[in-house]
C-alpha cells in the first residue's frame, strides 16, 4: 500500500449519527482500498482469514482503527466497551444501531411529504417543501442520489396532482392528460414547473382585473365634463352644433 493512503475522512463526512448511509459508503471505499472489506463485513472465509493474517498480523488492529478514526469521539465512546476492538463486531454494532433509526427516518419524511398542505394561499410554499423534503429523502436512501427513483417520483408527483386545491385542478389534469398522450409519467420537477407556470398565471390575470377594476372605479368617481364643442344660441342655428337623439 503506497504512502498516499490516508485512512482519514474529513470532518464533514466523519460519523455523526445522522449521516451514516453516507458514512458508510465512504468507509466501505477506504476498506476496499486497504483490502479489510471482507474482513470487516464478515464476508471472508476462515481460511482466506487465517491466510491474510500471516501476511498481516496487524490488519484487525489497523481496520478497528480506520473505522474508530472516521467517528466524531462522543459515538466512539458508544461502542469500544462493546467490540473489545473487533472490527467486525464494531461494523455489526453499528449496523444494528443506524440502520433502524435510517429506515425509520425515511418514513417521516414520506409521511411529512404525504402530509404538506397545498391550500391556494400557500400552494408556492407547499410545492417547495414538498420537493425539498423529496431530495432529503433521496439522499437519506442514497446520498450520491440528485434525483428520485422513477416509482419514487411518479407517486409524489401524482400525489401533488390529486391534492392540487379547487383552482387549480383543471390545471393538473391537463397536464396529466398530456403526459398519458406521450405515453410518460410525470416527473415531480416538471409537475412542481407546470403548477409554478399556472400559479404565476393566475397572479398575473389577477393583477390585470385589478388595475382594469381600479381604472374603472376611477373613471366612475370622476364628475363628467361637458363636451366643448359650438352650441346654438337662442334665435340662432350653429349648423356645427352636435344635438343628442
Amino acid at each position: 500500500m503506497g504512502n498516499d493512503f490516508n485512512p482519514e475522512l474529513s470532518d464533514k463526512y466523519k460519523l455523526t449519527g445522522s449521516n451514516y448511509i453516507y458514512w458508510k459508503q465512504q468507509m466501505c471505499s477506504l476498506l476496499l482500498i486497504r483490502g479489510y472489506y471482507d474482513m470487516v463485513t464478515g464476508q471472508e472465509s476462515p481460511d482466506k482469514c487465517a491466510e491474510q493474517e500471516k501476511i498481516d498480523p496487524d490488519r484487525k488492529r489497523i481496520a478497528y482503527a480506520i473505522i474508530s478514526l472516521n467517528f466524531y469521539v462522543k459515538i466512539a465512546s458508544q461502542f469500544d466497551n462493546k467490540c473489545n476492538l473487533n472490527p467486525t463486531t464494531l461494523w455489526t454494532c453499528l449496523e444494528e444501531f443506524y440502520l433502524p433509526k435510517t429506515v425509520q427516518n425515511q418514513a417521516t419524511y414520506l409521511s411529512r411529504i404525504f402530509s404538506t398542505p397545498l391550500s391556494e394561499g400557500n400552494l408556492t410554499i407547499g410545492i417547495e417543501k414538498i420537493q425539498e423534503l423529496t431530495r432529503n429523502l433521496c439522499s437519506l436512501i442514497n446520498d450520491q442520489a440528485v434525483k428520485p427513483s422513477i416509482l419514487l417520483d411518479s407517486v409524489v408527483s401524482l400525489w401533488v396532482i390529486i391534492n392540487l386545491p379547487s383552482e387549480y385542478k383543471l390545471i393538473g389534469e391537463i397536464w396529466l392528460k398530456e403526459c398519458r398522450i406521450e405515453k410518460r409519467t410525470p416527473s415531480l420537477d416538471e409537475t412542481i414547473e407546470e403548477v409554478r407556470s399556472a400559479i404565476q398565471r393566475n397572479e398575473e390575470n389577477q393583477e390585470k382585473q385589478a388595475f382594469i377594476t381600479k381604472k374603472k372605479e376611477r373613471s366612475d368617481s370622476e364628475p363628467h365634463q361637458k363636451p366643448n364643442y359650438p352650441t346654438c344660441k337662442p334665435g340662432y342655428h350653429n349648423p356645427l352644433t352636435k344635438h343628442s337623439e
